[in-house]
Protein backbone atom coordinates (compact mmCIF):
# COMPACT_ATOMS: atom_id res chain seq x y z
CA UNK A 1 0.00 0.00 0.00
CA UNK A 2 1.25 3.54 -0.53
CA UNK A 3 1.75 6.10 2.30
CA UNK A 4 -1.56 8.35 1.18
CA UNK A 5 -3.89 5.06 1.41
CA UNK A 6 -2.47 4.11 4.84
CA UNK A 7 -3.51 7.30 5.69
CA UNK A 8 -6.93 7.03 4.56
CA UNK A 9 -7.30 3.75 5.62
CA UNK A 10 -6.11 5.48 9.11
CA UNK A 11 -8.73 8.27 8.35
CA UNK A 12 -11.83 6.01 7.81
CA UNK A 13 -14.74 7.00 9.56
CA UNK A 14 -17.04 4.21 10.60
CA UNK A 15 -20.17 5.45 11.84
CA UNK A 16 -21.47 2.60 12.75
CA UNK A 17 -18.90 2.34 15.64
CA UNK A 18 -20.29 5.66 16.82
CA UNK A 19 -22.32 6.12 20.47
CA UNK A 20 -26.86 6.01 19.64
CA UNK A 21 -26.22 9.15 21.83
CA UNK A 22 -24.20 10.85 18.64
CA UNK A 23 -26.05 13.07 16.49
CA UNK A 24 -24.83 11.42 13.26
CA UNK A 25 -25.89 8.36 14.51
CA UNK A 26 -29.66 9.16 15.91
CA UNK A 27 -30.06 10.75 12.32
CA UNK A 28 -29.04 7.10 11.20
CA UNK A 29 -31.30 5.39 13.45
CA UNK A 30 -34.04 7.95 12.62
CA UNK A 31 -33.47 6.69 8.85
CA UNK A 32 -33.75 3.32 9.81
CA UNK A 33 -37.22 3.87 11.88
CA UNK A 34 -38.90 5.51 8.19
CA UNK A 35 -37.71 3.02 5.83
CA UNK A 36 -38.78 0.45 8.31
CA UNK A 37 -42.00 1.76 8.93
CA UNK A 38 -42.24 2.26 4.91
CA UNK A 39 -41.30 -1.59 4.60
CA UNK A 40 -43.74 -2.81 7.13
CA UNK A 41 -46.60 -1.08 5.62
CA UNK A 42 -45.44 -2.35 1.86
CA UNK A 43 -45.65 -5.73 3.16
CA UNK A 44 -48.66 -5.58 5.10
CA UNK A 45 -50.50 -3.81 1.84
CA UNK A 46 -48.86 -6.62 -0.16
CA UNK A 47 -49.82 -9.25 2.32
CA UNK A 48 -53.59 -7.83 1.65
CA UNK A 49 -53.44 -8.00 -2.06
CA UNK A 50 -52.09 -11.80 -2.17
CA UNK A 51 -54.82 -12.83 0.48
CA UNK A 52 -57.95 -11.12 -1.01
CA UNK A 53 -57.18 -10.09 -4.25
CA UNK A 54 -55.26 -12.90 -5.40
CA UNK A 55 -56.40 -15.92 -3.50
CA UNK A 56 -53.02 -17.05 -2.63
CA UNK A 57 -52.45 -18.32 0.49
CA UNK A 58 -48.57 -19.27 0.79
CA UNK A 59 -47.91 -15.52 -0.98
CA UNK A 60 -49.79 -13.91 1.41
CA UNK A 61 -48.12 -15.50 4.54
CA UNK A 62 -45.12 -15.25 2.94
CA UNK A 63 -45.64 -11.11 3.19
CA UNK A 64 -46.97 -11.26 6.70
CA UNK A 65 -43.60 -13.07 7.91
CA UNK A 66 -41.46 -10.08 6.08
CA UNK A 67 -43.65 -7.58 8.16
CA UNK A 68 -43.47 -9.15 11.29
CA UNK A 69 -39.89 -9.10 10.49
CA UNK A 70 -39.47 -5.57 9.04
CA UNK A 71 -42.03 -4.22 11.82
CA UNK A 72 -39.66 -6.43 14.51
CA UNK A 73 -36.33 -4.14 13.26
CA UNK A 74 -37.91 -1.01 13.24
CA UNK A 75 -39.27 -1.56 16.72
CA UNK A 76 -35.71 -2.36 17.78
CA UNK A 77 -34.27 0.88 15.84
CA UNK A 78 -37.09 2.75 17.39
CA UNK A 79 -35.77 1.68 21.13
CA UNK A 80 -32.38 2.31 20.54
CA UNK A 81 -33.06 5.94 19.47
CA UNK A 82 -35.31 6.61 22.20
CA UNK A 83 -32.87 4.73 24.73
CA UNK A 84 -29.67 6.78 23.36
CA UNK A 85 -32.00 10.11 23.48
CA UNK A 86 -32.51 9.56 27.35
CA UNK A 87 -29.47 9.27 28.39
Amino acid sequence: MSQDSDSAARRARNPAADPDHAPEKQSELKLNVGIGTIGTILSIGVALIFFLVEHSVVLGIVFVVVAVVAGAITLYAAQRKRKARAT
